[in-house]
């Protein structure tokens, strides 16, 4: 078969092929056998050298290099000092708000990765995490208050190393008993799981309870705040202000791909920069969402706090908040619209209807179509005023938007109309 395919001009490597033009040199044969990777020209020794970290864990899947950052517990970011996560607990019934009954315990996580669709062609090439630590370096238990939060940076200076980055991680994951993320149910969980798998490695996140705070941040600020990004959170709400090395996140997937093409360092201290400053914010952010919560001062914390207790069936607390946010002088309409709409519902779930009723007209006086639905079913079932309930019906079909909705609204004014013309 080999004198056959030499007899057809085919030959192993690329010496043999003729230049593509006279005078020009042949191409260098590459080995077959050489896997290729980005930085296969660079010597080990040369990236064991580089300024991207300070510690290398030893894995049965080979090296991980990690950066450790540490702080203490006083230090301050977003205005309040770290510390405040741990104290959260004391304020406000953690568990019924997060699932967590504890944030002392718990793993801070964030990715950084070579894309933003996710999908198994997508590295996580930068992984930090953060947690609170003794100064024996022991993690905290409920006598044991902690006197540092640490940043560990998992960095990947060589996709082929990956097994060893995710090993180390897997470690350091199994010995918290929650992690904290922002968006991690929609894209950094998942990733992970997805490299692991891939890697063969049982990860130990799979596991683990996952307290996502943009879904939290979404339920308190989503009616005030055009994005709950992190970056918007951290400028309209937690008054951190990044300095100019930080870097946009969508430019980061090209910044590690120049990385591994010139192996200079400066653009990835900019994403190592970027990543600790995400953790650190999510620390600062789970215990401002907590405040928003426990004492809400603005009219948005107010109407979260009380969908929060309508939620969990605390009616009484419900109510009151609900009528702290319509109190509040200056109040945005918008806000107040849903406050009194929801304090209704609250009240009609205790048949206490003719509060209710007060709210479903302030409500129709400002041409609110469900609140006219809702006096229309009173009038028809409870009062027994025909005639008032097919003029609120008509009035909310000149009104309402969506074909559903008024296909509802036409069939009650027919059925009211059959009752009032009907004998007797």
């Amino acid at each position: 078969m080999r004198d056959r395919l030499k007899r057809l001009g085919v030959h192993k490597g690329a010496s043999q092929l003729k230049p593509s033009r006279p005078g020009a040199a042949a191409p260098k044969e590459i080995p077959v056998e050489a896997p290729f990777h980005p930085q296969a020209s660079q010597p080990r020794s040369q990236l064991a050298r580089q300024p991207l970290w300070d510690l290398e864990q030893a894995t049965a899947y080979g090296t991980a290099f990690i950066r450790r950052t540490r702080y203490p517990v006083d230090h301050i970011h977003g205005g309040r000092a770290l510390a405040t996560a741990l104290s959260v607990a004391d304020q406000f019934d953690l568990v019924q708000l997060t699932g967590l009954a504890d944030l002392r315990d718990a793993l801070f996580l964030d990715t950084e990765t070579t894309g933003l669709a996710g999908g198994a062609g997508t590295l996580a090439f930068l992984v930090g995490v953060g947690y609170f630590e003794t100064d024996d370096g022991r993690g905290t238990t409920d006598n044991c208050r902690p006197s540092s939060f640490v940043v560990d940076q998992f960095f990947l200076p060589d996709p082929a190393g990956e097994e060893g980055m995710l090993c180390a991680l897997d470690e350091r994951i199994g010995r918290h008993s929650a992690l904290v993320t922002f968006n991690g149910r929609g894209f950094d969980v998942p990733l992970l799981e997805t490299r692991y798998i891939l890697a063969r490695i049982p990860p130990a996140l799979s596991v683990k309870p996952n307290l996502d705070l943009l879904m939290l941040s979404r339920r308190i600020w989503r009616n005030v705040l055009t994005s709950c990004s992190l970056g918007s959170l951290e400028y309209h709400i937690l008054d951190v202000r990044r300095d100019q090395q930080d870097i946009p996140g969508f430019l980061i997937p090209q910044l590690y791909r120049d990385y591994l093409q010139t192996r200079v360092a400066d653009d990835m201290e900019r994403v190592m920069y970027h990543n600790t400053f995400d953790v650190l914010s999510m620390v600062t952010l789970a215990s401002r969402i907590v405040d928003a919560m426990a004492r809400p001062s603005e009219p948005a914390e107010r109407l979260s706090a009380a969908m929060h207790y309508e939620r969990i069936g605390d009616t009484g607390r419900a109510e009151e908040a609900y009528r702290a946010v319509l109190a509040v002088p200056g109040s945005p309409p918008a806000l107040c619209d849903i406050a009194l709409r929801r304090l209704a519902r609250c009240l009609r779930r205790q048949d206490r209807r003719a509060d209710a009723l007060s709210c479903w007209m302030e409500l129709a006086d400002q041409d609110d179509a469900p609140a006219l639905i809702e006096l229309a079913k009173h009038y028809e079932w409870h009062d027994a005023d025909l005639p008032q309930a097919l003029a609120c019906a008509q009035r909310a079909l000149s009104l309402a938007d969506g074909a559903s909705v008024r296909a509802e609204i036409r069939h009650r004014i027919d059925r009211l109309n059959r009752k009032l013309t009907a004998p007797g």
